[in-house]
Order: structure tokens, then sequence, then C-alpha cells
């Protein structure tokens, strides 16, 4: 790793959440999953990836997204935990600090551009706190003049999207819906959408905590997507927080998981055959590329947050493709403008990498919108 490698206040239970485990990295790169799942029975192209950068201001990059001619990351364990790039991939600045004050981050989880595309609203796990970032005008900002936003509400948060101008909705242990409601201002107002039920009784917080996963909104805002971590499906909404459908992937299965009693109340427990699903999800207004991981702890030991493969789905629940990466991601985006995916990789060096898009046959409906 980076020699910049920082573990933040909180950091050791922010990497066991995120399911992380040092390892080093072998000369034979381990398979995408673990050998009882097979490949996918579909269409798939095998693109070579370019390295975009690679350079030593990278510690262990969780989160990638585009915004106009800008690549940002999230790094929270880097000394400046957001990085940004040009489209080229030319370092222009490293942002933020450790710290709870405006402009310092703690433990910044998910990442998405702003509407108007000038800048990023990152969301801080360990604040749930939002705080915009733009990166032309960061340094002439006073720091108690920066943008944040606080959001309260009665269970954790773990990312946000934006409902239109009137608020956000929340992936979180949320105990009465799937998605929880916030206004404008950081306040709670409820929860929509079936919470996924196990064939067992467990509390709904802990069941959320077992389907937790990433959600993010198509570039027009009209569906959401929730990519579940430890699941072989992923959930579509609508804008309003209501279940419009579940998309099996070609690998369907559900969390390994058990309930433990502790003095604070039941929690989540898993072990060493927790299998991970889709640890990341990038969309288009026509597409939605699902990074899948499919390996266990056990068969895949430090390894199993990283995925080889890109499920790429239309908004129906269609399996199109499957694009075979030649690296381990944590993370992806789509960069529409460019025909390009953009993968974040840690090992053997941390460093992102670009994969051609190539133009769907024709007849699919595969325009890919800015």
């Amino acid at each position: 790793m980076s020699p910049l490698l920082r573990v933040p206040l909180g950091g050791a239970a922010f990497v066991a959440w995120m399911g992380f485990a040092f390892g080093s990295s072998t000369s034979a790169p381990p398979p995408s999953y673990d050998d009882d799942l097979g490949p996918a029975s579909v269409s798939s192209v095998s693109p070579a990836g370019r390295l975009v950068y690679g350079g030593d201001a990278l510690a262990m990059p969780t989160q990638i997204a585009i915004a106009n001619d800008r690549i940002a990351l999230v790094d929270g364990f880097a000394e400046n935990p957001i990085h940004i790039l040009d489209a080229g991939g030319r370092y222009l600045a490293g942002l933020g600090r450790a710290g709870e004050g405006p402009g310092e981050f703690e433990g910044p989880r998910a990442l998405e551009p702003t509407a108007d595309g000038e800048g990023f609203w990152v969301f801080d796990a360990a604040l749930s706190r939002l705080t915009l970032v733009e990166p032309d005008r960061w340094e002439s900002i006073p720091a108690s003049a920066r943008v944040t936003l606080s959001i309260h509400g009665p269970a954790m948060v773990t990312g946000l999207v934006r409902r239109g101008d009137d608020g956000f909705l929340a992936a979180g242990f949320f105990g009465e819906g799937r998605l929880g409601h916030f206004t404008a201002g950081g306040s709670y107002e409820g929860a929509t959408g079936p919470i996924p039920i196990a064939d067992f009784e467990a509390p709904p917080e802990v069941l959320q905590h077992a389907y937790r996963g990433n959600l993010k909104a198509d570039p027009a805002g009209t569906r959401l997507v929730f990519a579940n971590r430890h699941a072989g499906f992923l959930e579509v909404f609508s804008p309003e927080g209501e279940l419009l459908r579940r998309i099996g992937g070609p690998f369907a299965f559900e969390p390994v998981f058990g309930v433990k009693a502790g003095e604070r109340g039941p929690s989540l427990a898993t072990g060493d055959d927790l299998r991970f699903g889709y640890v990341d999800v990038a969309t288009t207004n026509d597409r939605i590329y699902a990074l899948f991981s499919g390996r266990t702890r056990a068969g895949h030991p430090g390894e199993a947050v990283y995925g080889r493969d890109v499920h790429v789905f239309d908004w129906n629940g269609t399996l199109r493709s499957v694009i075979h990466l030649d690296a381990d991601a944590m993370a992806i985006a789509v960069d529409s403008r460019r025909s390009r995916l953009l993968a974040v990789r840690h090992l053997p060096t941390p460093a992102v990498l670009s994969y051609e898009l190539l133009p769907a046959p024709f007849g699919e409906g595969t325009r890919q919108a800015d």
C-alpha cells in the first residue's frame, strides 16, 4: 500500500464493516468467484484495462464517480480523503483531511455527482454528514463556509442519493422500511419498501445489515438501484422509494448470517462462509453495471471484497452481457461521454483502470446518456 496509508478515528470498525482484510497479492490472480458458482451463460467480453492513474497519492480508494471532466475518488485511508483527477488521469488535487470540522472526514463512504456536474456530494458514514466538494472552488472557500449537511435519523445510514430538490433517499439499517426518506435539511421522515426476509426469525435492523449494499440513481433520477453486497440480486426503486422489481443475477444466493445477542441488543453474526455479491454498481439511463464478486471469505481470504465480473442489466432486469475485468476491482463508474468503464484496483498497487465499452448489438436500445 501507499506510504500515505492512515487509519482514521474509528478506522478499525470501518474496515470491519466494509469487509476488508489485508493480505498479499499472488502471482496468479484468483478466479472471480468460487468454483461452485461457475461462469454465467451469457455473452461476454474481456477488454484489456488501461492505466489511468496509479500514483503514490492513493492509499485504499473505495468509491469513484465522474462529473463532467473530473474523476473523484473517496480514499478514507489517505492523507487527503478525496482525490480529483482530470478525464485523462492527471492528478489535480487531494482535498480534505481527517477530523470532524467542515471539509474534514472520518469515514467517507458514498460519492455522488451534483446535479449541475460541477462537484460531488460525499457522505461520511462515521459523521452521518454530507459534504459538498466542488474541486474548482475548494481552496477559495473558507473552511467555515463549506457546505455540509448533517443527517438526523433513528438508524445508521450507509449511503444517500438526492431525491430531486426536496430531499434524499438513503440506504441504512432502518427498522420500518428498506429505504429511509430525509428532507432537504437532513431530517428523517420515515422509510418505505419491503425489507428482505430470511428463512429464520431476525429483527429488521439485522436483516438490513445482512442485506446492506450500495444505492445509486440513474442520471435522470427516475430510478434507483440497490446492489446487495452479500446476495446475488439487485433491487430497483422509484424516486418515491417504492420497490419496482427485484433483479436476480446469474448466481442467485441469499446472505449467510446469524443473529447474536449482546448487551445492546441483537446484531449480525457472520463467518468465513459469508459470500460477497454485488460489491458496487454504476448506472446510465439505459443500463445497470453491477460489479460481482461471488467469493467467500474462506475461499478467497483477504480478497472476497473484490470483483472481476461486471453484470450488465437493462432496467427491466434482463442480463445483457458480462464484462470480465483483468484486475480485482473495488469500485466502478461509467464514463458515457468516452464510452469507458473506470475501475478502482487495490492490488498489487492502488490504481484507476479504464475499460472500453463496446457498442451493443443493433436494436437493443443501449444509448448511454451523459
